[in-house]
């Protein structure tokens, strides 16, 4: 039976000298179920055939899920029960061979958890005729502190020459594939040195469990092998198959597999079975569930532009309204929700409206919403970008007959049941318009305003784009002097039907209040002088910035 381990990764973490922050993707409930999981599977004393197991997962997620994030948390909760091992696969891929870079890591990192017992982990002879080949040439690369031993003082070479820095750099790439070579070149001694190797592996865990009164299994962690060389990927997982198939030592190997996949491919060729052979590989597989888009632009984006204190200070307004920043990046996050806008390109789009907002001159006023829509269409269709922004869209269905904008774009998005927020905080409709027409006040609350994405298409951004209508008559915010009302009057004349007709009962917030409010407000300055053409120019330079990182943490 596996021991209960309670995980908790509610604060902030240094690793490495590098910030973790705080779990906002819910990721410590997986990582509990998977040491639960892997302990009983890679050690069972109640097992009557043998209580130590080798065990292969693959923990798979799409890029930006926090892979290395999850990876690195959970190491630092798994070595206080189990000798635990990392590897970087593609820091490490500048070596040729994979077996050095498992091997050297084992070492390294069972030495630094087992503390004063570190000397009892030593190398077999027969590891060490596997190594003496390649001796000439550990002298040519890289340095102890990178793979954390130095094999010459384990293969007892005291001639070469130089003793005076123990971190003078060790060619380990060009060692690492002359002794693959030698071993395959060794038939008959290969599975002597193999078999010792796994023994001395072994070996060096039980040291590791009880000089820390650490638990069975040993956790050997490969992160980032998607991204290594195809061949090095390959080799890889070769390796971790047919020579580190050790019992009591699991392994688990985290990958966006889809990507692995076309690694495959591009090495046997488009038609090979990927996913049939990479499952050669792998006990099981493990999906990390894709996080709230949301939440995973909370932790890749900088959404202090969004914030009160950062737009009062710049004398900036967004539309809609909101007293927090998260709810910007929610309203952010469902229009890219509804054009189903890949991970790395919704951190593309963000980076780019946190690009504009930073470089918007005081005084300035912005529809955050109008501004994410444009975004996504340029994505998916530059030429229908074009059309849209500069007001020019006709585009004729298959019938002959016209689309309207709102049609086309309603066929276009995914999710129509996105919901959008708005804080606002109504005070009289205006002065001019109770003089005009009405007798009291509203009460309409002070609120969170809810209305849908669908609703915004069609009443707010359709109307402003659309070559054929437009919001020409929300320009004008003077009042009519005949009884045809103004845009003003009209949308006013609508918030003070609705109010009318709602009960003291019913909250006002929902319903079609929050885009009625939003019609309102468009049909006042600062929003109705903001033409398609500064859109379009909005869009247009920021879209020339490229997001070129590669951290997913």
């Amino acid at each position: 039976m596996s021991k209960k381990i309670k995980i908790d990764w509610s604060e902030n973490l240094i690793i490495d000298g590098k910030l973790f922050p705080k779990d906002r993707l819910n990721r410590a409930k997986y990582a509990e179920f998977l040491t639960g999981y892997l302990s009983s599977q890679g050690f069972d004393p109640s097992r009557t055939d043998e209580e130590k197991r080798n065990y292969v997962i693959n923990l798979n997620s799409g890029w930006g899920a926090g892979k290395t994030f999850f990876l690195k948390r959970w190491e630092k909760d798994l070595v206080n029960h189990y000798p635990v091992v990392y590897v970087d696969a593609w820091q490490k891929d500048y070596s040729d061979d994979p077996l050095m870079t498992v091997f050297s890591a084992i070492i390294s990192s069972l030495r630094k958890q087992s503390g004063k017992d570190s000397d009892l982990i030593k190398v077999p002879p027969k590891i060490l005729g596997l190594l003496k080949a390649a001796a000439p040439g550990l002298a040519r690369g890289i340095s102890k502190k990178v793979i954390g031993v130095d094999l010459l003082d384990l293969l007892g070479n005291s001639d070469t020459g130089d003793n005076s820095d123990e971190t003078k750099p060790i060619d380990l790439s060009n060692a690492a594939s002359e002794a693959v070579s030698y071993l395959l070149k060794e038939h008959d001694s290969k599975g002597k040195a193999i078999d010792s190797l796994k023994k001395a592996v072994l070996e060096w865990v039980k040291v590791t469990v009880n000089a820390k009164e650490l638990s069975f299994p040993a956790f050997i962690l490969i992160d980032e092998l998607d991204r290594c060389r195809p061949s090095y990927a390959i080799e890889m997982l070769e390796t971790i198959k047919h020579i580190f198939d050790i019992p009591g030592v699991v392994f688990v190997v985290a990958t966006d597999t889809e990507q692995l996949q076309h690694v495959v491919k591009s090495v046997y060729g488009i038609g090979f079975d990927a996913r049939l052979y990479l499952g050669r590989f792998f006990n099981s597989r493990f999906s990390l569930k894709s996080p709230d888009l949301s939440n995973f632009l909370d932790v890749h984006c900088d959404s202090y532009v969004f914030s009160h204190d950062y737009l009062t200070d710049k004398y900036i307004e967004i539309l809609p309204y909101n007293k927090e920043a998260t709810c910007s990046l929610e309203n952010i996050a469902i229009v890219l929700d509804s054009f189903q806008v890949p991970a790395r390109t919704a951190i593309q789009i963000a980076d780019r409206i946190i690009a504009t907002i930073e470089n918007l001159p005081n005084n300035s006023a912005i529809d955050l919403i109008m501004l994410t829509t444009l975004h996504c269409i340029k994505e998916i269709d530059n030429e229908l970008f074009e059309e849209v922004a500069l007001g020019k869209f006709k585009r004729l269905k298959e019938n002959g007959k016209g689309w309207t904008l709102y049609d086309y774009l309603f066929e276009l998005v995914n999710d129509r049941g996105g919901v959008l927020k708005m804080w606002l905080e109504p005070q009289e409709i205006t002065e001019h318009l109770m003089a005009h027409k009405f007798v009291r006040p509203n009460r309409y609350p002070s609120a969170l305003y809810e209305f849908s994405y669908s609703d915004y298409l069609q009443k707010i951004f359709s109307p402003f784009f659309d070559s054929t209508s437009g919001f020409s008559g929300f320009i004008d915010f003077s009042f009519s002097k005949d009884d045809s009302p103004t845009k003003l009057e009209s949308a006013a004349s609508e918030l003070y039907q609705n109010e009318s007709s709602s009960s003291f009962n019913t909250d006002l917030s929902k319903g079609q209040s929050g885009i009625l409010w939003l019609r309102y407000l468009y049909c006042n300055e600062p929003f109705n002088g903001i033409s398609k053409s500064h859109y379009h120019d909005l869009v247009e330079l920021s879209s020339a910035l490229d997001w070129l990182g590669e951290d997913e943490a």
